[in-house]
């Protein structure tokens, strides 16, 4: 399957599959989980004052609640939404496109956010190498990503080598439904990626709270009783954020700043 097909099926899929979330940064009322978004660009030490802003595969650009008061940002999808047009005004720009072939000039934006879309890149150096045109010189990347360097990427492994699954689909979100181009990434596929694509230097943190996804993935099953879930949940608690400082791939999720 060549590249131009890889992106029509996903295009397909995600116009099909609009309501499917796969973001930590999206609370279970479908919002942008305000709070954990600042607390990520906090720790990365990401400023986004007086920036230029390029968001990548921004979906319906709920992130861009975030930007009310910005000045540049520019929202790009695979798909158009209709929220394209209710959002844009003179500070806050969206468009259909491909991340392969961004539309915009080289060195042009100061931050570019990928916020867990990545993953579904049919070609990530390729995208990777793109993402470091649009950027300035000093410009770095944002990226939410999740990372199979756990339990989870066990099971993934296992269920698309196995036939339970189609290659590239497993993924413990939305109660194990089927994804589509979800690839297997841990933390050093990222490094090699964007080292390919011009990228040098690499930070990044786990996300606490998923810890018990990264290493009990069937959490999530949709076989799993609520109550159980909640109770296993809880004793992960105990000791998820001390393992997830010393162990960041603990997590489903890892947030990068690349530059």
């Amino acid at each position: 399957m060549t590249a131009e097909e890889k992106i029509k099926k996903l295009k397909d899929f995600y116009q099909r599959e609009g309501a499917l979330v796969t973001s930590p940064f999206i609370d279970d009322k479908l919002k942008l989980n305000h709070g954990l978004f600042d607390h990520v660009r906090r720790s990365l030490d990401v400023d986004f004052q007086d920036k230029a802003i390029i968001d990548i595969g921004c979906g319906s650009g709920m992130l861009s609640t975030f930007f009310n008061d910005h000045k540049n940002y520019v929202g790009l999808d695979l798909n158009n939404r209709q929220s394209f047009q209710i959002l844009k005004d003179k500070s806050h720009y969206y468009a259909q496109a491909n991340a392969l072939e961004l539309p915009v000039s080289a060195a042009s934006f100061d931050i570019a956010i990928v916020m867990d879309s990545f993953e579904h890149f049919p070609d990530q150096v390729a995208a990777a190498r793109e993402i470091k045109r649009v950027l300035k010189t000093d410009g770095h990347v944002l990226l939410s990503i999740p990372t199979y360097a756990n339990v989870a990427g066990l099971v993934k492994k296992w269920s698309e080598s196995s036939g339970s699954y189609e290659q590239d689909t497993w993924a413990p979100f939305d109660y194990w439904k089927p994804e589509e181009l979800e690839h297997f990434v841990t933390p050093q596929s990222v490094k090699n990626v964007f080292s390919q694509g011009g990228f040098s230097h690499f930070d990044y943190i786990g996300y606490d709270s998923e810890v018990v996804v990264g290493l009990f993935p069937w959490v999530w099953h949709p076989k799993m009783p609520a109550k159980l879930a909640a109770g296993i949940s809880k004793g992960f608690s105990l000791f998820s954020k001390p393992l997830c400082k010393i162990w960041p791939e603990s997590s489903l999720h890892t947030f990068w700043k690349i530059y």
